[in-house]
């Protein structure tokens, strides 16, 4: 369940990700169906028009990967079935997987190609979404 602290979070991480919305659409919560496989992100990303932009017709569930996924550790929440299903992201095409950690204030970021790196400090950088943030923003 989302706490307080994660909701400035998934706040946060979207108005600093909203400079980039010439280049993706930002979700909140979105439902997803990934080959059968369903999920519900703190936030994703898609490429700006490959999703529909109509907004009298909507769906409940969408099907394609998003480029991005962010997923925000609550409180009371196990790392690992959070690592795992960053995992499951990218065995469904999901490109790269952030790890936000509000209470070390830590952002993982992972390449569906492999590998990880921890964010501490300075500039939190994803090279396959081309996204550069300055960490601190994020934990205000």
């Amino acid at each position: 369940m989302p706490s307080r602290n994660h909701s400035r979070t998934a706040h946060n991480l979207s108005v600093l990700l909203d400079r980039f919305k010439d280049r993706f659409s930002i979700h909140q919560q979105l439902s997803l169906n990934l080959d059968g496989w369903q999920t519900i992100p703190d936030l994703c990303l898609y490429p700006r028009g490959s999703l529909s932009s109509d907004w009298l017709t909507d769906e409940d569930e969408v099907k394609a990967p998003p480029l991005l996924v962010i997923e925000i550790l609550s409180p009371k929440q196990n790392l690992q079935p959070l690592v795992d299903k960053i995992r499951e992201y990218g065995q469904h095409g999901v490109e790269s997987c952030w790890l936000v950690e509000p209470a070390t204030r830590v952002v993982s970021v992972f390449p569906a190609l492999g590998g990880s790196r921890a964010f501490a400090e300075g500039n939190l950088r994803d090279e396959t979404a081309a996204i550069e943030i300055p960490l601190a923003q994020i934990f205000v």
